[in-house]
Formats: structure tokens, sequence, C-alpha cells
């Protein structure tokens, strides 16, 4: 159990504490009471830390989206960011000052010069009125491809859901879906996120659970749909340490009929061969409900998983909170709340910082620790600053964004 886990208070903006159980050195980047507004890095599938490390992407509660750098300093201010579609931006693999977005119907280019971002086009989708980055899909591996969905109208439609090269200037066959959502939003009733795989195909995780197929998660090579999830977890994808296109889940004969886990357990976290779904490898067991962060390979091996609590009492609830319960030797979990990087192969773990969130308060408090795509970091949220007394009466949500470097 990490220690004064009913008193402990983080340092202001730009300052670092190192955890006292497993010796990080954690950074804090944002204070919401001082900005007025909680703020996030968004999601663990998305890096939000830049090519060259110098900077990191931050959204806000109200959908606007700062760059700062790592001690905090704002870089790019909301005034100077520019016009966008819904979605997520999404960083260059190579330039630290390049980043992308979509707006209309085109894939955006925001080169940063200074505290500005000038703005350039890199594809048109004529064949569309709009296209869309939405939840959990970064730039590949390769740091060529988009995966990303587009539609007739701007309003209730079908998605066609595909994937762009901008350095061959391809687009791959798309799925069109049966079902129908509000276009432009980043999740709906027919697709709640889209996850690119390491060769450029697309996992779709359709928002109903299932053995249909729009139902669950399937996979679209640009020919066919293949069954990967019926019941959906927190994944995401990569490269094994052969090259092989894999991903990050939790699987198992609840999860689609047939498969086996290879954990003692019979439940916890495997590596899975994405096109031989029968071959796998234990990453952890016996973990608690987790998010996940890889899309790495040979160079980068390590996967970021952080831990959440979705008990309706229990510790990880603020100390005012009437569903607090003080942690015990009892109803403290194997690595509740933690963060960790495991090497993709299964043969190593470490134990990296306690999240200290009170993560049952809701859903943006629930870590999501992202790893950078070098490796060197691991960015996560937190409300900690705010867990003896709750969040304060302006603010909704009170969680802040902090720094690990790993490496």
């Amino acid at each position: 159990m990490p220690p004064n886990w009913e008193s402990f208070g983080p340092p202001s903006i730009g300052h670092g504490y190192v955890d006292p159980l497993f010796g990080c050195t954690i950074v804090r980047l944002t204070d919401a009471a001082i900005a007025g507004i909680a703020e996030h890095h968004y999601y663990a599938t998305l890096s939000p830390m830049s090519a060259d490390d110098s900077k990191i992407l931050i959204s806000e509660n109200d959908g606007n989206w700062i760059i700062v750098d790592p001690k905090g300093n704002i870089v790019v201010p909301v005034s100077h960011m520019p016009n966008r579609n819904d979605g997520v931006l999404l960083w260059d693999a190579s330039s630290g000052n390049t980043f992308y977005f979509t707006h209309g119907n085109s894939i955006q280019r925001g080169t940063i010069t200074g505290d500005k971002v000038h703005v350039s086009t890199v594809h048109s989708f004529q064949e569309y009125r709009i296209v869309v980055f939405p939840d959990k899909t970064d730039l590949s591996v390769d740091g060529q491809s988009f995966a990303m969905w587009a539609g007739h109208t701007t309003e209730t439609g079908a998605l066609d859901i595909f994937t762009y090269n901008m350095k061959t200037d391809t687009k791959r066959p798309p799925y069109t879906t049966h079902c129908s959502q509000i276009v432009p939003y980043i999740q709906g009733s027919c697709v709640h996120a889209i996850a690119q795989t390491a060769d450029d195909n697309v996992i779709i995780g359709f928002a109903q659970d299932g053995t249909c197929d729009e139902c669950g998660d399937r996979l679209w090579d640009g020919q066919k749909l293949t069954k990967v999830q019926n019941n959906t977890n927190h994944f995401d994808t990569g490269l094994d340490l052969r090259d092989r296109s894999v991903f990050v889940e939790l699987g198992g004969p609840t999860t689609l009929p047939g498969e086996r886990n290879p954990c003692r357990s019979g439940w916890g976290l495997d590596v899975r061969q994405l096109y031989d779904l029968s071959l796998a490898t234990c990453l952890m067991d016996k973990q608690p409900d987790s998010h996940i962060s890889y899309r790495g390979g040979p160079s980068q091996p390590w996967v970021a998983v952080s831990f959440y609590d979705s008990r309706k009492k229990g510790p990880e609830f603020f100390n005012n909170d009437p569903n607090f319960q003080r942690p015990t030797g009892s109803n403290w979990h194997l690595y509740e709340d933690e963060i960790v990087l495991a090497r993709i192969d299964g043969t190593a773990l470490y134990r990296l910082a306690d999240a200290r969130s009170r993560s049952a308060e809701g859903y943006w408090a629930e870590p999501r620790a992202a790893i950078s795509r070098d490796g060197r970091y691991v960015i996560f949220d937190s409300d900690m600053a705010y867990a003896k007394e709750g969040c304060p009466a302006s603010l909704a949500d009170c969680t802040d964004v902090y720094l690990i470097k790993v490496r």
C-alpha cells in the first residue's frame, strides 16, 4: 500500500516528487485549480509526447487543446491552436514540431513555430463531407498511416472506415458500416472506437458486444471482417520481438469462443498474434482492471499498463466521499492504482509508481497511462491533488497530468 494515502499532496506545476515505494520521479504538468478546468493527456493508446520528447499534447475538459513542455510550461495556448473537427490530435513520428488533425474533409498538418501553429493540407478527401480521427487510434508504427472514418454527411449516416498512407498517398478500401451514427462524433452507438494495427489494417470496436458481424472487435483488412473479440476490453496493438503484428488484451473463452488464456489463472493479460489467435503469451496474471499502452516493437518492447478501481466502495474515492474506505491489507489489491512497464515477451516487469488517483470517482480519474513512442516517458492522469477534500465546487472534474521519465 502506498504510504500517506489519505494525506499526500503533490507539488506545484513543474516540480516533482519521488514515489516512496518504487523510486521513480514524477513531475506535475497541470493544475486544474489554476487553469479553472481539468486537463488530460487524453488516452492510453495515443502518445501525448512529441517525437523529440520536447512537448506534450493536453486536452481540456471543454474540448480545447494546448501544448506544454516537460515542465508544464505552455508552448502553444488554446488561442493559437488551429480550427479542427472533433477528434484527436496526433504527433508526427519523427518531427517534434509537427502534429496532425482533421478539418472538414481533409487531414491537416500543424507545424509549431514559437507559440504559433502553421497549417498545411496533407490530403483532401473530395468523396466525403467530413473525416475524423476518432478515439483510440494513433499514427501508425511506421509513422506513415492514419486510421480514420469518414462520411458523406455531417449528420447521421454510415461510416467509411479505412487507413490512409501519406507517404504513398494511398487510401485502402474502406469498410462501410451497416449501422449508423452521427458521423462527426468521435464515438457513437454504431462504432465506439477504432485501432490501427502494426501492418496498417484496422480493428473496429463496435459499440455492441456479441457474435454478430458488427459486434465486438472486428479486424478489417481491406477485404473482409474477422472476429477478434466478441466481448471487448481495453487493448493496444504493435509488433512483437519478431516483427509480427500483435495486440495486448484480456483474452479467453469468454472473450472469443475457443480462445485459451496462457496465464496460470486463465484470465490474465496476454500478447496475442493478430493473424493466429490461438498463439498468445502471458504478460501479467491476476491484475486489476487496466488500460494498455503499446504501439511498440523490437526497438521499443515495453508495454505501459495502468490500473484503476471499479468497486462501489473502496480506497479509490476522495477522503470525504461516503464510499471511501481507508486502505488496509484486506481491501488493497495487488497492483492496485499502479503504473507498470511489462516487456512484450512477458520476461520482465517494472513497477514504476502509484498513480495516487481516486479513480473510482470517474472515468477521467483513471490514470490511462500512455508510453511515449520512444519508450522514454510515461504520462498519466491523477486527481491526487484533491484526494482529501474532493474537487473544488467550481470544477466537475479535477484531474491533472503527470510525467515519469523511465530511461
